[in-house]
């Protein structure tokens, strides 16, 4: 007569525990995925599909802002929102805050480092922000995105997102531009340091690929463990 051999306790539990660590790394994987989503439409606490009502209550009263670029116009004509500042640049007659397309904000009246908010032309929702800090050493005034910031390497920024979409160098100025286009997110950088951040697009949640999400992933799993 055969006889089974009963199945030792320790297997199922071995089984159990197997399968709440895949559980675990599932939900880990889907909130992290989540998380970068998110970040990828937001900056400075603007995100993008926000009204100028929620940009008041974030940010406040703009205190300059810029009309639509002109056919031909090299640079955009910027006004103070308080005439007292400039009256010679204050708001032209008849129009007001709301008027304009972009709000700039700054923590100085050079307007150096500057943070600027775009609103789409037809739903007046936020469709472009940026963030710009030129300052010999940088400061700390704008944010991070996806763990990217101002006067990190270009190497950094494809370690953590793969390379860009599309890139290219200005042969006068020497700022290069790395544009990814499939996440909304562009990087001005000199001297291979980022001086300038730009999040764009309608959607405050962005679609994001996969393999570009596992990049971000490894690298950022990878920082954290040297961090410990």
């Amino acid at each position: 007569m055969a006889f089974e051999k009963p199945v030792s306790w320790y297997r199922y539990v071995w089984i159990l525990l197997a399968v709440g660590i895949v559980g675990y790394a599932v939900y880990s994987g889907f909130r992290s995925y989540s998380r970068l989503t998110a970040q990828l439409a937001t900056l400075g606490g603007v995100t993008l599909g926000d009204s100028r009502g929620d940009v008041r209550y974030k940010r406040g009263d703009p205190p300059v802002v810029y009309g639509a670029a002109q056919p031909g116009d090299s640079v955009v004509h910027g006004y103070y929102t308080d005439p007292k500042t400039n009256p010679d640049n204050a708001l032209p007659a008849g129009t007001d805050t709301d008027t304009f397309p972009t709000w700039a904000y700054s923590s100085n009246a050079t307007m150096n480092p500057h943070f600027d908010v775009t609103f789409d032309a037809k739903s007046g929702r936020v469709a472009k922000i940026d963030c710009v800090d030129q300052s010999e050493p940088p400061t700390a005034y704008c944010d991070r995105v996806a763990g990217l910031g101002i006067w990190d390497a270009e190497s950094r920024i494809t370690s953590l997102l793969g390379a860009p979409t599309q890139q290219s160098i200005d042969e006068k100025s020497g700022v290069k531009t790395m544009d990814y286009t499939d996440i909304g997110l562009v990087f001005l950088l000199k001297r291979e340091r980022v001086f300038a951040i730009y999040v764009y697009g309608t959607e405050s949640r962005k679609p994001l690929s996969v393999s570009r999400f596992m990049v971000w992933l490894a690298q950022t799993l990878v920082e954290s463990w040297w961090q410990t």
